[in-house]
């Protein structure tokens, strides 16, 4: 390989980086799409957990934005000791305002091949990919040998005609990301390979039962990594989305997986390997992703799986706090007043302890209790409280506290919606329990 031909595959994502950068500050309508464009440094790091030993590659990226994903593919395609005789990219786009971005960048890829003798060719679609695939799912013949995603993270309301489009063809969802990564995994090969990067969120609850269902009936997920950092894997853009990276493969029955951290996409990475029914526990009907880079991590796993039974089997249930401020601001109050009662928020769960009210602060810490409000209180009583956020570089992840019936003389408190509360049956639970 020649130093031009070497320098012109080093460049390539630069080229495209530089161009993603200009278009962040321009563009506001990426925000509207839930669109996040992949750095040069995540891209990068995706495409290198793949293997392109075929002779003819077959690439798919859904949601290209300016190209950097498949752009990282095709410099790694590049820098192989034994190229593919071919490699053909399949780009779908729908903003028209990235066209030119995503033009560009096709011929850095096809400049970058042809240097090679690598027969090259670039497609790109600017359709919606969800309806296009809802119109011929079978329009796609060719089966690709690999997809690289970094999907849309735009909700999909249960009214709109996504959401309608999807469930026509047996794929309800309810968010973009998770549509875009089963309708791609569907388009792969037998033994082909998908690299995306989502949010963490589809790993448990009940929204995403079907979606993990399917994905892991048709994928065997052979790495994942997560970025210990909510704020370096999309730092442009501001994100503090929790995100994972996950490369799997089309069938295989592969009993372990690589589970990989970082800080960002450019730190040293920490890596264990595990069985394959340490992720996804046999005996879960929800089959539930875990997730765990330590082994710190993986022996408060084991000990919590060895506890004798749930909190359903001793009667206790968790709600979300129903309060929601925006909703009901005209009822919100700063100070104590004639008719009001305690709202409990995170600000006031702080290291184990119930600190209440906190004086000073720009959220209220009441609430009036009145018709408007009466349906989203609950009775005054002894509850475990949760935040139900926290950011991985907090040292406690699960930050609890109890709230006990004596801390005000009240009927009835609110607990916000960013605070769970553990219940017996909708009822206090005994002081002793829930301390």
């Amino acid at each position: 390989m020649t130093a031009t031909v070497q320098n012109t595959i080093n460049t390539l994502l630069e080229d495209v980086d530089t161009a993603r950068q200009t278009l962040c500050k321009r563009l506001t309508k990426k925000r509207k799409h839930g669109q996040y464009f992949s750095s040069a440094s995540v891209s990068d790091f995706m495409a290198s957990m793949m293997d392109y030993s075929g002779k003819d590659i077959l690439l798919l990226d859904p949601g290209a934005g300016v190209g950097s994903l498949f752009t990282a593919c095709v410099k790694h395609i590049c820098s192989q000791m034994i190229p593919p005789n071919s490699v053909r990219v399949v780009a779908y786009e729908v903003d028209d305002l990235l066209s030119d971005s995503l033009t560009a960048s096709l011929r850095r890829a096809e400049r970058a091949c042809d240097s090679l003798g690598i027969d090259f060719s670039g497609l790109l679609v600017k359709r919606n990919f969800v309806e296009d695939y809802a119109k011929s799912p079978d329009a796609l013949s060719d089966k690709f040998t690999h997809v690289i995603m970094n999907p849309p993270y735009e909700k999909i309301r249960t009214s709109s005609r996504t959401y309608e489009t999807l469930r026509n063809i047996g794929l309800p969802a309810t968010n973009m990301y998770s549509a875009f990564i089963a309708i791609s995994h569907r388009l792969l090969g037998p033994g082909g390979q998908m690299t995306f990067i989502s949010p963490r969120s589809f790993c448990n609850g009940s929204y995403f039962y079907q979606f993990r269902k399917d994905l892991l009936r048709s994928m065997s997920p052979h790495r994942i990594h997560l970025f210990r950092s909510r704020t370096l894997s999309f730092g442009d853009d501001g994100v503090l989305q929790e995100n994972v990276i996950i490369h799997a493969r089309k069938g295989g029955t592969n009993k372990n997986v690589t589970i990989s951290s970082s800080n960002g996409p450019s730190d040293p990475i920490d890596c264990r390997r595990v069985k394959k029914s340490d992720i996804v526990f046999e005996d879960d009907p929800q089959i539930f992703i875990h997730i765990v880079p330590d082994r710190t991590g993986a022996r408060i796993s084991k000990m919590i799986r060895s506890l004798p039974c749930t909190m359903r089997d001793i009667r206790v249930s968790v709600s979300t706090g129903k309060v929601v401020d925006f909703r009901i601001r005209d009822e919100l109050r700063f100070e104590d007043e004639e008719g009001t009662v305690p709202l409990v928020r995170p600000f006031n769960i702080s290291d184990g302890i119930m600190r209440f009210p906190v004086m000073g602060r720009k959220h209220c810490n009441f609430i009036m209790a009145n018709k408007r409000s009466e349906k989203l209180l609950v009775e005054n009583g002894n509850y475990v409280l949760v935040k139900r956020f926290t950011t991985t570089e907090q040292k406690k992840r699960v930050v609890a506290s109890l709230w006990s019936k004596d801390l005000c003389d009240s009927h009835v408190v609110g607990f916000e919606n960013m605070v769970n509360y553990l219940h017996m049956c909708g009822n206090s639970l005994s002081r002793r329990m829930a301390r």
